[in-house]
């Protein structure tokens, strides 16, 4: 007979809707803990090689071609890393342009990608009592706001992706070998997933050797002879893929962070970075970090209580977390293999399983209990997430201010040094260079390398430096400090400050190894003639600083700065810091007039300040004038300058204009407007 169920109670017709409902929340927080701000950090360094990746032609994709260059020579390197994941970005960027939010959207998905993972690889330890009841929640729970996929599902990188099918491939393997015939659908999922997860880090391999444990298990327990064959083929595989990566890894030098590892090092960092992430600070995280490793381990006693358990794969989970570590410590006496918690990645879905199974027994011996022990760990992961979008020591580089910094600095006459030259692809992709690019594309006198040189010695990089010095005005190096290998002692900025006049040092922020360096070849000062001015003037401001001449150059490019010299001279040594407006003003016939581009500042910016001014000598600034509004037919051009105090606002009367006219104002005086080539 059948029963009705009352009406408007959609929940009693349907008991499985709930359960369904609530994955589909967790995995709605999943993606928006990874897509919100996921662009809200700049790119880093190793992120740029992702996007030398996408941005290669196919074969060189596959093969993993990375070219360094420095304006002279072009070299070819190997990544370190296989090729399916920067296929996946190659594809988003030529479909969504190279944007930071499509770079990353492919890690963010992956995170997802691991909640969903988490979920069905918990419900199946529940259904085989590995698991006790609810702990496929708390898994998935934590698995959607967890700290470390929260740092790589928003880096442009292979990590995230990594996770999640290590995860899946483990899962599949595990559900075609359920039974005592091989699960064919399962089986053919394990094969293709296995693969991409192989060629997605070489590090795969430490988890084939579980593979290959789960598939030798159940052959030898049903005397299955293909799956034995199985077992072999995937040994076989698993050696070839572990020999190539460390012979990968011996010759590239690959993992060499530490000079060696040990499990007192290793196993705190780890514990700390799937429990609450990079964004902990383990001297404050290791009480919660200990609770979290606590219930897994409780966890993991409760899928090997028995040996019914241990029978139906309660095994697998402590083992996948385990031989994976002890592999990297056993071919560290090897090679290093460690480079920080990222390589290991696929550590945090079991991590995660046995944490929530841990909190799945806490519940079965008392229901209420495990909801303080959620509380702690909830509240410690919502800190680390606070950590990694509000604190600066988790930032990545601020790219972005380097480019705004930049912007409007460059003018013909400069010469931009990439410091090291394999930062080239990421500094070119937020510095405004296109302008830069064009210009010198018309013929424009600038230069954009990088430095030092590439596969020469330094001594090549210094006679290099030195000839730039006597064709270009001013050089600027930028500055990265995130691959500093090749010139570990900063010999060649050590050079520079040695042999030229460094006038500008600009850091951003405080853990950011940014800086945009300005080094003029020439000292600026003259001490008795200055050199020949184009436009000789002596423009006196409150008897004591004198303009005696400037120079103003024709713009190359509509969308560069035009290059301006101003001399100057005082009386006697200012006491106050000054600043000066210079405008050039078009007057349209009928009489109205406009600034088609003006600048205020401090000579040099405050790099040589008007109170380090001292009599009998002549300063020659290089200026930037702002790019040009247009100019209206028949209009009439000329140049208007004042000077005031920094400090109190207060304009400068003109005591003197000889070669320019005083306005009525009694501060500003008129300029002609002569270009020069």
């Amino acid at each position: 007979m059948n029963v009705a169920t009352p009406a408007g109670n959609p929940a009693s017709s349907n008991p499985a809707r709930w359960p369904r409902l609530l994955l589909l929340a967790l995995l709605l927080a999943a993606f928006a803990h990874a897509v919100i701000l996921l662009d809200a950090k700049d790119l880093w360094w190793d992120e740029s090689l992702s996007l030398q990746r996408a941005e290669e032609s196919l074969p060189n994709l596959l093969r993993g071609v990375l070219v360094i260059k420095d304006g002279f020579t072009e070299v070819p390197t190997i990544d370190q890393h296989p090729f399916f994941s920067f296929l996946i970005q190659g594809a988003l960027v030529r479909t969504a342009g190279n944007s930071v939010f499509v770079l990353r959207y492919g890690a963010a998905l992956a995170a997802v990608l691991l909640v969903a993972g988490v979920y069905v690889w918990a419900k199946w330890l529940e259904r085989r009592a590995l698991a006790p009841r609810f702990a496929a929640l708390w898994a998935t729970a934590l698995a959607a706001v967890n700290p470390f996929m929260l740092w790589y599902g928003q880096e442009a990188r292979p990590y995230a992706l990594w996770a999640a099918l290590a995860l899946i491939a483990t899962y599949l393997l595990l559900r075609a070998t359920e039974t005592d015939r091989l699960q064919r659908g399962a089986l053919l999922g394990f094969v293709v997933v296995d693969l991409l997860f192989v060629l997605t880090h070489y590090y795969a391999v430490f988890l084939i050797a579980l593979h290959l444990l789960i598939l030798a298990y159940w052959s030898f327990r049903w005397r299955n002879k293909p799956g034995m064959i199985a077992t072999a083929v995937v040994a076989a595989g698993g050696a070839l893929v572990g020999g190539y990566a460390l012979w990968f890894a011996i010759t590239q030098k690959a993992g060499q962070n530490f000079p060696s590892i040990t499990l007192q090092m290793l196993a705190p960092d780890l514990v700390n970075a799937f429990s609450l992430g990079p964004s902990a600070d383990l001297a404050l995280a290791w009480p919660v970090d200990l609770l979290f490793a606590a219930l897994a381990l409780l966890g993991a006693g409760w899928g090997l209580r028995s040996r019914t358990a241990v029978s139906r794969g309660g095994w697998v989970l402590p083992a996948a977390l385990l031989l994976p570590p002890a592999a990297i410590l056993l071919l560290g006496n090897i090679q290093p293999l460690y480079m920080n918690a990222r390589h290991l990645g696929m550590l945090v879905g079991p991590f995660t399983l046995l944490v929530g199974a841990g909190l799945g027994v806490v519940g079965h011996w008392r229901r209420w209990a495990p909801w303080p022990l959620a509380l702690i760990l909830f509240a410690g992961i919502a800190w680390s997430t606070v950590n990694y979008h509000t604190l600066e020591q988790y930032d990545k580089d601020d790219y972005t201010r380097l480019g705004e910094y930049m912007d409007g600095r460059i003018m013909p006459g400069d010469a931009v040094l990439y410091y090291p030259p394999y930062s080239w692809r990421v500094f070119e992709y937020y510095l405004p260079m296109a302008p830069v690019r064009a210009a010198i594309a018309q013929g424009a006198h600038l230069g954009v390398y990088g430095m030092p040189l590439l596969r020469r010695p330094l001594d090549d990089t210094y006679a290099w430096l030195a000839g730039l010095g006597e064709q270009y005005d001013r050089i600027w190096v930028i500055k990265s400090r995130t691959h500093p290998y090749l010139d570990l002692e900063d010999n060649a900025e050590r050079w520079l400050r040695e042999n030229f006049l460094r006038v500008r040092d600009a850091e951003f922020f405080s853990t950011s190894s940014l800086r945009a360096q300005l080094y003029l070849p020439e000292t600026p000062v003259y001490v008795g003639a200055p050199p020949p001015i184009a436009n000789p003037v002596d423009i006196e401001f409150a008897g004591q600083v004198r303009l005696t001449g400037y120079d103003l150059a024709a713009p190359v490019t509509a969308d560069l700065p035009s290059p301006a010299r101003l001399y100057w001279e005082v009386n006697s040594k200012p006491e106050r810091r000054l600043k000066y407006i210079l405008s050039v003003i078009a007057e349209q016939p009928d009489g109205g007039q406009t600034a088609i581009t003006s600048i205020e500042r401090e000579p040099y910016e405050g790099d040589i300040p008007t109170i380090y001014w001292d009599p009998g000598r002549t300063l020659k600034e290089f200026v930037e004038l702002p790019v040009r509004q247009p100019v209206a037919p028949g209009s009439r051009l000329f140049v208007t300058f004042q000077m005031y105090d920094a400090e109190t606002l207060e304009k400068l009367p003109v005591t003197g204009a000889v070669g320019g006219e005083v306005q009525a104002d009694g501060v500003t005086v008129v300029l002609p407007f002569v270009e020069t080539e």
